[in-house]
């Protein structure tokens, strides 16, 4: 025991002594807790005060920052696809040891856009504000800099976009002018150029591709509707992707006269057919969701100035005005006082048919009016498309005043009749009568105000209709409608009959495709081919090439899909072991889709013959996934020899001709 004591009596003398040489240490060691004590309550307090705040940011941003709904984020994210969702993917992710790229081809549609209907209060939607960005600051000083007579040197010289705008229209304050390119549709653009300038500049020289002013050398191609819009796209698009060189490939873009890109192949009989019965089944999927009837047209009192005709659509369109600009969403608002609005209910007599007129006498908007001159100049109305014309869009201006304005639905009946003249004149068999040729005008325009284009022109013009209760759009409105639209979109690209239009529609886009792959593999050139256009352009195409998802048929905003032509870099002989000249079964393509590689989704590239290959993420260096290959005979052999193979006949001729006459049946 004693020695028991002894020990524990020397073991605390020497801790005493121990905790007396060392009390600085415990100085600092008490110090140290004390600042980690102060730091955690100071990290506390400034955690609760930004927790305070965030109900203001979401408040005032509140499509863009909430966390809360995040159903409701995800439709904002798909249907607006704003700016800084846009990133690359798959272009350009191959092995470039092994494959030598050929050429590209790239499909887009524009930008965000202002609504194509007229609003209540739309002009007040914050359309012109768009988040700061270095980008597009950049891209405004080139225009500016480009712009010293007034207008763009590329757009100066003669051409089909002579004197076109290379901006959007800026009103005073803020304000969403119809159908027209916003700074956030730029902003999309800009960043759609700048993806392919990351994938495709450097091994194809975007930079410095040879152009001379208007007449290129054959190394670039592009291709535009006549639509501000896609224009504009096209000009962000190529600054994006080549920068100083945007200018001259601009100077040389040619003009598509159809949203469908058909160049030689357009008049088609059977696409009027078609067209009636896949709306006859819209509707009637409407009208079998009475609960979504009923929403759509308490969601069109709020919304539309005129109520002229139910469609889930035109809704949805005009509900994007509000989301893609983070703006809130609105509510019906009791007449003060009645205001007189000029209408018109005009018919014309022609053959002994009866055609009505549209609603064109919405003269406010005055940053789409086009000048007189430019309609003399462009339309001949000595013939008898011409004088039909000039009936039916003189009437609505003084000859005598050169700077009589034209508003938008004006100014989108003299391009649709432009349009036409010239199918007229091409196609005098298949249009003998400009009655049949007016009533299928919308039938191929991008221009959803005109869905009533299965029915009759005779309808009467509706007055406004006075809301007698309030009505408050919410998030689950929104919601409730696009969910019965992913719904129908299902519908849609499973229909036979949307199928069948869609392979009538895109075949004269795909004929240029395959043409243009075939060029760059026997003259090498084109090296790049731009196609601007719109979300009607894309479905056609992702009808014909047999893609079966419902989201692909979804258009966004600045969607694009991109064709990638590849050659063997190896063109040794495999018994010689000598180098050989590249043939046929050396080249091959693959498809992407808004960054998505879908080459073995095709209908005509599911074989096992496709090259598989696996590649490093050209973002995240730490995913590895698979990529695919088709060979170019595939889609050469699909558009000669299996296109047409759902109608029963080998030509597009006879495709629109027996379709529906009783010949085939379907």
């Amino acid at each position: 025991m004693t020695i028991t004591f002894a020990n524990k009596s020397k073991i605390m003398t020497e801790m005493m002594k121990f905790s007396f040489h060392h009390r600085a240490f415990y100085c600092y060691l008490g110090m140290s807790i004390w600042i980690f004590f102060l730091i955690t309550v100071m990290y506390k307090y400034m955690s609760v005060s930004e927790d305070a705040t965030l109900p203001k940011k979401i408040i005032r941003n509140e499509y863009t920052l909430s966390k809360a709904d995040l159903k409701f984020r995800k439709i904002y994210l798909r249907a607006c696809h704003p700016p800084d969702s846009i990133v690359r993917g798959a272009e350009g992710a191959v092995d470039n040891d092994a494959w030598l790229l050929q050429g590209v081809l790239v499909i887009t549609r524009h930008g965000d856009r202002g609504p194509l209907t007229h609003l209540k209060g739309g002009d007040k939607l914050p359309c012109d504000s768009v988040p700061v960005s270095p980008l597009l600051k950049s891209y405004m000083e080139y225009v500016t800099n480009g712009s010293a007579s007034g207008r763009a040197w590329w757009v100066s010289a003669p051409g089909p976009f002579h004197n076109f705008p290379p901006l959007p229209p800026r009103a005073a304050g803020t304000s969403c002018a119809l159908g027209q390119l916003t700074p956030r549709g730029l902003l999309q653009m800009l960043t759609v150029g700048n993806i392919l300038r990351e994938a495709y500049g450097e091994r194809l020289g975007l930079d410095h591709l040879d152009t001379q002013g208007k007449h290129d050398t054959g190394g670039v191609v592009s291709y535009s509707t006549r639509y501000r819009r896609t224009f504009q796209s096209l000009s962000a698009l190529w600054w994006g992707a080549a920068r100083a060189g945007a200018g001259a490939r601009l100077a040389a873009a040619r003009e598509a006269h159809s949203v469908a890109f058909c160049f030689r192949d357009c008049a088609c009989a059977a696409h009027h057919a078609l067209n009636k019965k896949i709306n006859i089944q819209a509707r009637n999927r409407l009208d079998s969701h009475p609960a979504i009837k009923d929403l759509v047209d308490k969601l069109s009192k709020v919304l539309f100035e005129t109520q002229e005709r139910t469609d889930a659509d035109v809704v949805r369109d005009a509900l994007l005005a509000y989301m893609c600009h983070d703006a809130s969403l609105p509510c019906t608002e009791k007449p003060k006082h009645t205001k007189t609005k000029l209408s018109i209910d005009k018919r014309y007599k022609i053959r002994g048919e009866r055609v009505s007129s549209r609603n064109l006498l919405d003269i406010d908007i005055d940053t789409l009016n086009m000048e007189l001159d430019y309609i003399n100049n462009q339309v001949d109305f000595n013939n008898d498309i011409g004088r039909k014309a000039r009936d039916i869009i003189g009437k609505y201006y003084d000859s005598k005043d050169k700077k009589a304005p034209l508003d938008f639905d004006a100014q989108m009946e003299r391009e649709k009749l432009l349009y036409y003249q010239q199918r007229y004149m091409d196609n005098a068999d298949s249009y003998d009568d400009v009655v049949i040729v007016k009533k299928n005008l919308d039938a191929d325009f991008n221009f959803p105000n005109d869905a009533r284009m299965d029915t009759d022109f005779d309808e009467d013009y509706k007055e406004p209709t006075p809301e007698t209760e309030d009505f408050c759009i919410k998030k689950e409105h929104v919601m409730s409608l696009f969910a019965y639209l992913e719904w129908s979109y299902r519908q849609e690209i499973k229909n036979i009959h949307n199928r069948r239009r869609g392979l009538l529609v895109a075949y004269g886009l795909m004929h240029n495709i395959v043409q243009n792959m075939i060029r760059m593999i026997s003259e090498n050139k084109p090296k790049f081919v731009v196609y601007s256009g719109h979300d009607k352009t894309l479905q056609a195409l992702i009808l014909a090439l047999g893609l079966n998802n419902y989201q692909h048929y979804n258009i966004q905003y600045a969607s694009r899909m991109i064709f990638e032509v590849y050659r063997k870099e190896d063109l040794r002989d495999e018994f010689k072991f000598t180098k050989r000249k590249a043939i046929a079964q050396d080249f091959y393509f693959r498809v992407v889709y808004n960054g998505e590689d879908v080459t073995n989704k095709l209908s005509f590239c599911k074989s096992r013959q496709n090259v598989v290959m696996k590649v490093v993420d050209p973002i995240d260096d730490m995913k590895i996934y698979n990529t695919y290959l088709c060979s170019i005979e595939n889609i050469v052999r699909f558009i000669h020899d299996d296109y047409f193979a759902p109608f029963n006949v080998s030509n597009y001729k006879d495709a629109c001709a027996t379709y529906g006459s009783g010949k085939h049946t379907y």
